[in-house]
């Protein structure tokens, strides 16, 4: 029971430590005992009873866990399951949640490239291989013992108030050319980080193309017209509040089956008739896409030449 009076404010250094020190383990027991909670309730599929379709939707919305955080502690629950001796790795703090679902995640790699499934043995030795190491330095080892391509991680979110975090993965190569280019630019952008560096480079390049428009304007026969013919406006917020309302899902349809998409995840507005083909920001002409969906549209109209 905690006490009202307390204040940790009160704590000399060295209380301060040892207490944070206690809560570490603590939070590591617990942590997998959570686990052993969520493989239990995998194998008796429970959640099925509570009218969820899978355990996934049933940890983020019975129990408001995030994504990714659910998704991580599923993966980490299956397999400690099979190799129940994780228990103490992880209370130890030789093993956590990412670098285990990172291990699951190189297993279904292999199963998916070589058509073969890795045994316990195996999982053994690659969980014993990657103790005591940090994210990057577990995907390293796992990359090389599986001979695997390095894991790709390329993911948008969207935000409620409509930012964007961007995660991708760059090999060696890309990165050096990233750098350099940052180098270059240097001079020119108000702080040294990747947001920065990327809007000027964005920003130079689609100026650049303007520019190639400009000089070489294609006929509306064509399909195409000058960039100097539109000006992109954006959406109202009264409008925006409509269409998501008229529509709650992805409305991306399948020409061939009629098939809808009806994902309910990364929603934005987008224009049946683009902008620059004479579009407008009316209701009429607008609608509800995924972002993979909105991507996909975006690239199949190739609005720059």
């Amino acid at each position: 029971m905690k006490d009202s009076n307390f204040n940790i404010a009160h704590l000399s250094n060295a209380d301060l430590l040892a207490r944070f020190g206690k809560l570490v383990q603590t939070e590591r027991k617990i942590t997998h005992l959570v686990l052993e909670c969520i493989a239990e309730i995998d194998t008796r599929k429970l959640y099925l009873e509570k009218a969820y379709p899978s355990l996934y939707e049933f940890m983020v919305q019975e129990f408001g866990y995030s994504s990714s955080a659910a998704l991580r502690r599923i993966e980490s629950a299956r397999l400690l399951r099979e190799v129940p001796e994780l228990s103490s790795k992880i209370e130890s703090g030789a093993l956590n949640l990412s670098q285990l679902s990172k291990v699951q995640q190189a297993v279904r790699a292999v199963q998916k490239i070589e058509d073969r499934k890795l045994d316990t043995n195996e999982k053994k030795e690659l969980l014993s291989r990657i103790e005591h190491t940090n994210q990057q330095q577990t995907e390293v080892i796992l990359c090389q013992a599986l001979s695997l391509p390095v894991l790709v991680e390329n993911k948008e979110k969207v935000h409620r108030d409509e930012s964007v975090t961007l995660t991708i993965t760059l090999n060696k190569d890309q990165m050096a050319i990233l750098k350099q280019a940052q180098d270059l630019i240097a001079h020119a952008v108000q702080e040294q980080n990747w947001t920065e560096t990327f809007t000027y480079l964005a920003k130079k390049e689609i100026q650049r193309r303007t520019h190639l428009k400009e000089s070489n304007p294609r006929t509306p026969a064509s399909g195409v017209i000058s960039s100097t013919s539109f000006e992109r406006k954006p959406v109202q917020t009264t409008v925006k509040k409509i269409i998501l309302n008229k529509n709650k899902c992805c409305q991306f349809k399948d020409r061939t089956t009629g098939k809808i998409c009806g994902s309910t995840r990364f929603l934005q507005i987008d224009h049946q008739q683009p902008i620059w083909a004479g579009g407008t920001n009316d209701v009429q002409n607008l609608q509800i896409l995924c972002a993979q969906h909105n991507q996909h549209k975006y690239r199949q109209e190739s609005f720059f030449a």
